[in-house]
């Protein structure tokens, strides 16, 4: 079970790993910010739309799904490049949604490293994601870097 802490009397999790990449740390940035690539290769991501743009800045409305749930969300990304990207989420699905990946270097390659915290505004689907969502963040962190070894780089 993911370690929690609490906000306003409500469970909140937070979930990290991290993994070294035998890749450049600008090349994982790079792969992690192509969020519309995500259906791609990652498990549970059904859609990742980018729908407005800024330097350094990008909002994407996104669906998951697990078997026959399904979930569309919207979130705002900020590229801190080449070290770290930062996603939240005012979506009404959530209470708090903040992801961080930071990127540094290790050896000849990248120390990728995941940081995901949520609150979902429902108690019910809260629970429901706390069992999911661990697993589905380590399989992300193994997702990206099999698809580094897929793109050579």
């Amino acid at each position: 079970m993911p370690p929690a802490w609490f906000e306003d009397g409500k469970a909140m999790t937070v979930h990290t790993d991290s993994r070294v990449i035998n890749a450049p740390p600008d090349r994982i940035f790079d792969v992690v910010a192509d969020v519309e690539r995500y259906p791609e290769f990652l498990p549970l991501w059904r859609e990742a739309n980018v729908y407005e743009r800024e330097p350094n800045v990008y909002w994407t409305e996104q669906m998951v799904g697990l078997g026959p749930v399904h979930e569309r969300f919207r979130t705002k990304t900020v590229l801190h490049r080449p070290v770290r990207i930062e996603v939240t989420s005012s979506d009404e699905l959530f209470s708090n949604f903040f992801i961080t990946w930071d990127f540094n270097p290790a050896g000849r390659g990248c120390r990728a490293s995941i940081a995901l915290t949520w609150q979902m505004r429902s108690s019910r689907l809260q629970g429901a994601i706390d069992m999911l969502l661990p697993h589905a963040a380590r399989t992300m962190v193994t997702a990206f870097q099999k698809r580094a070894r897929d793109l050579n780089l």
